[in-house]
């Protein structure tokens, strides 16, 4: 997975083969997350990847990205203003969205579920605007 800042502050997490915009294809998802971190300023992350969408990703692999989030909780609080999932035409499980928001509320900040690209974009506008 890719972060796209093309948009910015707007950041989209992408596939590889959907990558398109400006990244460091060589960083991690996490590297190029603390990346964006380090420059200090607020975004919305979109997203239309669910929990679960990897089954290739390794329990190494997932345990790294929990302690990546655990190491910068703080960071993400006062930077991330939210996270828009793009649901598409998936029915996605009340108990799936319940733990994306845990996760959400984890790391202090909203999550919102859209059904399409357009919706997200307003639905990100939005949280970016709330204090």
């Amino acid at each position: 997975m890719l972060i796209d800042t093309s948009r910015f502050p707007l950041v989209y997490l992408r596939e590889h083969a959907a990558q398109k915009a400006r990244t460091n294809e060589d960083a991690s998802a996490e590297g190029q997350l603390e990346s964006l971190l380090d420059q200090g300023r607020q975004f919305v992350l979109l997203t239309d990847h669910l929990p679960g969408d990897h089954p290739e990703e390794s329990h190494e692999e997932r345990k790294q990205r929990a302690l990546f989030f655990k190491r910068n909780r703080e960071r993400m609080r006062q930077l991330c203003r939210g996270m828009v999932v793009i649901t598409g035409d998936r029915a996605v499980p009340a108990a799936l969205r319940l733990a994306v928001q845990g996760m959400g509320k984890a790391l202090g900040m909203r999550v919102a579920f859209v059904q399409g690209e357009d919706e997200a974009q307003v639905c990100s506008w939005e949280l970016f605007g709330q204090a």
